[in-house]
């Protein structure tokens, strides 16, 4: 599936991205959403059509960093230019309101999505000629993605409207919210379905699309939300069970850089490719828009490693000879980074190889994320290929490590604390580090310990605000310098409740 992205017909695309109230015509010279599911083929673009939003700027193109990571005690943002900064900025300092562009780039992204895997599984029994097994995949397929769409929607929004089928435009416009614990069951039980209906894996030809392991990883993050402890440590041995590893230590950083994709510990992450720009929509939905972190495009200033008079995330994340600290952030002056374009290791940022560093990091001690930046140095820059083409790593969404840090939590907030020790230092060891002086009969501070090496591991991914709001430690981000001020759930955009009174 990396080769062939989201390639289907393009008729079908053009069909389904546009806005949702075309499911609602009928054309009888063409397709439509009455004739259109029909065979096996047919049932497989749609199917793949439901994967493209993950890719939208409201999903993983940018946005799982700037709403899971920018109002985090990880980042410091106070670059408010071009079209991305003001909101970024507003993210940031808690100044929230309905208008935040991230929030609505979000909610219509999820709807999308949710749309498209509502689309697949109302039409499946119009199929009369699914090959052996073939069905059942599609099903799985559309199941985990309209969970994991909502998961993106109702961690962050909390009460939002629950949709297991298409709508009229009427009907869009005045459905209500139903309660979060009511979308949290339906997740869990779309999870549950869809991890007895997938393959464990596919053909090379096919690897990005949703397996039985990433099914069973969601329902382990899903499970630690709901507080169903016991079914988030079933879920996430069922994952064990399925023979994912970590990577070697040596390889932490390839994770990221674009040199191992779809490795062994790779539960479920967006397939990206270069070079497509703008072949289907004005999404460019095989790229993303990292380059926004670019350590040599002079305005890209976002999302700094949080490094301020009073807080140093390096100090507060990391301990001494952690790997995990240089593959996710680069210290100038000291760290060490491989320039393709000379064939030399050399310090970063090093002025003779490439002269147009930003200026921030041309101090001593400055910070610079690391996780997504090309392996090669030259594609740092405004013009490199990643840059006029977009970039094209690939962005994890679940690694097995996750998946291992969700049972050590699960156990030991079931006071399993012998066994969650062991998950844990399976993380420790591949990070470099011992577990001396870590109790395993000592829950409060072992629970702790397993929340810090939660964001030393997942730094960067996307995962650090939902933590803290899940743990209730959203609070905790004043003594970081942030001007938290209560909001625990995001802003239902204000175009929404527009169109929708009861929103």
């Amino acid at each position: 599936m990396k080769k062939i992205k989201y390639l289907f017909i393009l008729m079908f695309v053009t069909f389904l991205s546009c806005d949702e109230d075309i499911l609602e015509l009928t054309d009888k010279n063409g397709l439509n959403s009455d004739n259109f599911m029909q065979t096996e083929s047919q049932a497989i673009d749609a199917t793949t059509a439901a994967y493209d939003p993950l890719n939208h700027l409201g999903m993983y193109k940018l946005t799982f960093l700037t709403l899971g990571e920018i109002p985090t005690d990880n980042i410091i943002n106070e670059n408010g230019d071009g079209n991305f900064g003001p909101d970024m900025i507003k993210l940031n300092s808690y100044n929230w309101d309905s208008n935040n562009l991230y929030f609505n780039v979000r909610w219509n992204a999820g709807y999308k999505g949710i749309a498209r895997a509502n689309f697949v599984l109302g039409n499946l029994d119009k199929v009369t000629n699914f090959s052996s097994g073939k069905r059942d995949e599609l099903e799985g397929q559309a199941l985990f993605l309209r969970a994991l769409y909502y998961y993106n929607l109702v961690a962050g929004f909390g009460d939002i409207p629950l949709v297991t089928t298409l709508l009229t435009p009427a009907e869009l416009n005045t459905i209500e919210k139903s309660p979060e614990a009511d979308v949290w069951a339906q997740m869990e039980e779309d999870l549950t379905r869809a991890a007895q209906l997938l393959p464990a894996s596919y053909p090379s030809d096919q690897v990005g699309r949703a397996t039985s392991g990433a099914a069973y990883g969601l329902l382990s993050r899903v499970k630690l939300w709901t507080q169903d402890y016991q079914g988030a440590e079933n879920a996430a041995s069922q994952v064990e069970s399925l023979g994912y590893q970590l990577v070697a230590a040596e390889d932490f950083v390839k994770l990221f850089d674009g040199r191992m994709e779809n490795s062994s510990e790779s539960v479920f992450e967006v397939q990206l490719i270069p070079g497509r720009g703008n072949f289907w929509n004005d999404e460019k939905a095989e790229t993303s828009l990292i380059m926004h972190i670019f350590p040599r495009i002079s305005w890209a200033v976002y999302m700094i490693p949080r490094q301020t008079a009073t807080y140093d995330v390096v100090a507060e994340a990391f301990e001494p000879n952690d790997i995990r600290r240089e593959a996710s952030i680069l210290i100038s002056g000291q760290d060490q980074i491989y320039y393709a374009s000379v064939d030399q290791t050399s310090v970063f940022p090093d002025l003779s190889i490439h002269n147009d560093f930003r200026l921030d990091l041309q101090v001593d001690g400055a910070y610079q994320m690391r996780k997504f930046l090309p392996y090669d140095t030259t594609n740092w820059q405004r013009g490199g290929a990643f840059f006029n083409q977009g970039t094209s790593i690939n962005i994890p969404v679940i690694r097995y490590s996750e998946v291992i840090l969700n049972k050590a939590e699960a156990l030991v907030l079931q006071g399993k604390t012998a066994e969650a020790w062991n998950e844990l230092e399976k993380i420790r060891l591949r990070a470099g580090l011992s577990m001396a002086g870590i109790s395993n009969s000592d829950q409060a501070a072992l629970l702790e310990q397993i929340k810090k090496d939660r964001r030393s591991e997942l730094m960067f991914e996307g995962h650090r605000w939902f933590d803290l709001k899940r743990w209730g430690d959203l609070g905790d981000l004043t003594s970081a310098g942030l001007n938290y001020g209560g909001q625990t759930n995001w802003l239902i955009p204000q175009p929404e409740k527009d169109v929708n009174p009861n929103l």
